[in-house]
């Protein structure tokens, strides 16, 4: 008999960053364009090198959320999300908890991928889990998800029956 594994919630401790790259690519083309001394620094290899420190600020005063949808793929695809469904989203930021109550199949070894819908791009990868038919019985499991490359990181609370 097949295990079923109930998504409890996830919570958000920190959302995706929300600068992409077109902005990384519009702050890069600065120097290209504005005189070096208008921005402070003395050479070309000081400005870019301030860059990142610029998008982090961005993405902080920003604080946008990720509009998150969960599938049971390693593909994206918000028409495939097991939740919310319905080819929608739902809107989480760092510090906030997204109750699920969702039901999935487990057999031997279940994926669950968490994904950022963006209309201008390809989705975002936000972070996966692997939960196991051998974790049946255990109780209410928490398995960090997250995305080095986004920045991101959830926890996803689950129990296998």
């Amino acid at each position: 008999m097949t295990a079923t594994a109930t998504i409890l919630d996830v919570y958000c401790v920190h959302a995706a960053t929300g600068t992409d790259a077109t902005v990384n690519e519009a702050l890069g083309a600065l120097a290209g364009k504005v005189p070096l001394n208008e921005v402070g620094v003395s050479s070309a290899q000081a400005f870019v090198q301030s860059i990142p420190q610029a998008i982090a600020a961005i993405d902080a005063a920003r604080g946008d959320p990720d509009d998150l949808y969960i599938t049971t793929t390693t593909s994206g695809g918000v028409d495939g999300a097991i939740w919310p469904g319905n080819g929608s989203t739902g809107s989480v930021n760092s510090g906030q908890t997204q109750p699920l109550g969702v039901s999935v199949p487990v057999d031997f070894v279940q994926n669950l991928s968490l994904w950022d819908y963006d209309s201008a791009s390809d989705d975002d990868l936000l972070g996966s889990i692997r939960i196991e038919e051998s974790e049946q019985g255990a109780g209410p499991i928490a398995r960090l998800a997250s995305s080095p490359a986004e920045g991101s990181a959830y926890y996803v609370t689950y129990r296998v029956d």
